[in-house]
């Protein structure tokens, strides 16, 4: 028993001790101290992110910028040469810029461009229909705007200057400055491109990779450029407006797969980073096809679910809509494997009750990826014969071509040309010497593990729970093998996709880049670009937590010093590219075309060399280098029979029914070879074997024995112009 005096000390000490606590007021107040805390540290850390960001997108700018400059010598070139310097492609699409910013008024370019009949005369087009032009009519309403700007402002815009050429060439004016049109055109493109690589940086940085992963990822596109861009040496190509929209498309989509909950804000930037990417190029709905077959291998191995599912292919829906009404039901929107990709998702979604009923895991993964293929191209071939459109046959054949050797004359051009063959080995070989694909491949190899065990756990925690069905009972089981609408509701009112389901698309959709590239070489700048992205989540804590993180941050830090070795010799051997645009006998050429010709006179001959004539002669042409259309395919075919050896009587009858004035011969398409099967020659007696034992007719017209009823009104060293009839 106690006495009264321990029993006042040990009160006391009861006082004491609740004197000494703190109050209600302090703990909160210590809360929201440290509340306030956190909140100023996330958001300097995300300042951070964005700066960093910054930095690295201006020292792109700045590097593609300085090689672009140095490749052509551009600021010492008259406006001319600039034009000329824009070969194939490019001068076609720069040729509608250029539309937009010299005619009369904004609605008369735009009526040139919606009503065009030089492009493929006599045929009146909608080259916005066809082109992708949307980025030439933006930069040439946006020239207009800031040229009655500095109008209005009374400033200038360039600084102009005359620069003597030398080699007996008259002196020519260039000038510099955003009020130049050849600078407002590629400035944008270069910024563009720039931030480009401030997006890999972040998509690394969300990923998990933090801002380590994030610059180590710059540091591998840096060292791998040659491989991962071609914007500095071909700025108007469609590439180079579209590949920085799809990576922040690709952004937009990791974006949407880590929502907790997926919110019509996700939809709306989700829908926008799409329709930028499509716009550009028509190539786009391929890359597209790759990202909804990565993205339903995630919704099979129950990774991603439904319900997200159908929230993704709810935006593909949406953005495809929009690109059909602002290309104008562009064909190839139509008729390509996207759009049945699309719908049999959705199929293959709704009847997950009908797949579930197989009950095992493999069976039902299988099941639902054999359907979605076959129904996919199905439809395909359904939409084809429906609509007669061939537009994208040619794919298909040069697919047939490059493992068959079936070819004709159109894969021909193709294969024969650099960008469409295999990948080469060097470029193998320098991606391996930076060590971006043996780190691509040990963080790919990290994946695996990580999503397979979590598969497994996943698949065995829910074998466990399912419940056994007695007596024909129908009772809906929740096993691994099947997921109950139910069961995909709750779920996805917690997450809509598992932990590791971005880290599995941007695996899938690597592996299909990959193929990609290695199939079609010029495909390669989709897989540097993503495979920089992989190689930078080294640092990622999700993959490679077992290592301690300052051990990892040694590690990291080192293997970006072994890259180094190779990439700054990369970087080096970019930054000693030097060079002059020179070429007087084109110059010549078009000089010729403007005083001798009428403004009304038609030309034909080479695809590259038309784009030129008609941005630089502003000439009628009747076929370029946008080989995409079924139509330009059979025009060419004719054209190029300047090259054959059919009689000249027949090649003039041909051309003159395409209502031809003028067709032009090149010593080099005439007798060059870049390799078996390429020459013209060997192409035209696969094509037309009955006058495989006749002369050549361009090299008739190169040795000066020309035929009737063809007549030289122009010749240099490069170009010779005949007269048709």
């Amino acid at each position: 028993m106690e006495d009264k005096h321990s029993l006042r000390k040990r009160r006391g000490d009861k006082k004491a001790a609740t004197t000494k606590a703190p109050s209600r007021q302090g703990v909160r107040k210590s809360k929201s101290n440290t509340s306030t805390s956190i909140i100023t540290y996330e958001r300097g850390y995300l300042a951070a992110v964005i700066l960093i960001g910054l930095g690295i997108s201006y020292l792109h700018y700045h590097h593609v910028a300085t090689l672009f400059e140095n490749d052509r010598f551009f600021s010492h070139l008259s406006s001319l040469e600039r034009q000329m310097s824009y070969r194939t492609e490019m001068g076609l699409y720069y040729s509608y810029y250029k539309t937009m910013i010299d005619a009369p008024s904004l609605s008369s370019g735009l009526s040139q461009i919606l009503y065009d009949n030089v492009t493929e005369y006599p045929s009146t087009i909608n080259v916005l229909k066809r082109f992708n032009l949307y980025p030439e009519v933006t930069l040439g309403i946006g020239f207009r705007l800031y040229s009655q700007f500095l109008e209005n402002m009374g400033w200038y815009g360039k600084s102009c200057f005359q620069i003597t050429r030398g080699h007996g060439q008259p002196p020519v004016q260039s000038c510099e400055g955003m009020g130049d049109e050849a600078y407002f055109y590629v400035k944008p493109i270069f910024a563009l491109n720039g931030l480009f690589v401030g997006v890999l940086f972040a998509t690394t940085w969300y990923l998990g990779g933090g801002i380590v992963g994030g610059l180590v990822t710059a540091l591998c596109f840096f060292f791998n450029h040659g491989e991962g861009t071609r914007v500095m040496w071909t700025p108007p190509l469609r590439e180079s407006f579209a590949v920085p929209f799809l990576f922040l498309q690709i952004l937009a989509v990791t974006y949407v797969i880590k929502a907790r909950k997926a919110t019509p804000f996700h939809m709306v930037v989700f829908v926008l980073a799409t329709v930028t990417f499509m716009l550009p190029w028509q190539f786009a709905q391929f890359v597209l096809l790759t990202q909804t077959l990565s993205l339903f291998g995630c919704y099979v191995l129950h990774l991603i679910s439904a319900t997200r599912m159908k929230f993704i292919l709810i935006g593909l829906s949406v953005s495809l809509a929009i690109n059909i009404v602002m290309q104008f039901a562009n064909a190839m929107l139509l008729t390509s494997f996207f759009f049945p990709c699309l719908l049999s998702s959705w199929v293959v979604i709704v009847c997950q009750p009908v797949f579930a009923k197989l009950r095992y895991f493999l069976l039902i993964a299988l099941a639902q990826v054999i359907s979605l293929l076959g129904l996919t191209i199905a439809g395909k071939n359904v939409f084809t014969w429906a609509t007669g459109i061939e537009d994208d046959a040619h794919i298909g054949n040069l697919l047939k071509a490059k493992f068959f050797a079936e070819r004709d004359f159109h894969t021909s051009l193709y294969l024969c040309s650099k960008e469409f063959d295999f990948i080469e080995t060097e470029s193998i070989s320098l991606m391996t010497k930076t060590l971006l694909l043996p780190c691509t491949g040990l963080v790919t190899l990290a994946i695996v593990i990580k999503v397979t065990l979590s598969v497994w756990q996943d698949a065995s925690g829910s074998s466990a729970a399912r419940p056994h069905a007695k007596d024909g009972n129908t009772e809906r089981t929740a096993s691994s093998t099947s997921s109950t609408d139910s069961d995909e509701d709750a779920y996805d009112d917690v997450a809509g996709s598992k932990p590791n389901a971005e880290l599995l698309y941007h695996l899938l959709q690597s592996l299909a880049f990959m193929v990609m590239g290695v199939l079609i070489m010029r495909l390669k700048l989709f897989y540097t670009p993503h495979a920089s992205i992989l190689a930078g989540l080294m640092a990622s804590e999700v993959l490679f937590g077992m290592v301690q993180r300052h051990v990892r941050l040694v590690l990291v830090i080192a293997v970006a010093g072994c890259m180094a070795f190779q990439g700054y010799a990369n970087l080096q051997r970019e930054w000693q590219t030097m060079g002059e645009f020179n070429d007087p006998g084109q110059e010549e050429l078009v000089e010729w075309i403007q005083k001798s010709t009428t403004k009304n006179a038609v030309f034909a001959g080479a695809m590259p060399t038309m784009a030129g004539i008609k941005l630089n002669a502003y000439r009628p042409i009747v076929n370029h280098p946008h080989y995409e259309d079924v139509d330009v395919r059979r025009r060419t075919l004719k054209v190029y029979q300047i090259y054959s050896r059919k009689p000249a009587e027949e090649v003039a009858a041909t051309l003159l029914g395409m209502k031809v004035n003028y067709t032009i011969v090149e010593d080099p398409w005439c007798l060059r070879s870049s390799g078996l099967g390429c020459s013209m020659a060997e192409m035209w007696d696969v094509e037309d074997p009955k006058n495989i034992d006749e002369p050549m007719l361009c090299q008739q017209v190169l040795e000066g024995a020309v035929p009737a009823p063809f007549e030289i009104v122009f010749r240099n060293d490069k170009y010779t112009v005949l007269k048709v009839g």
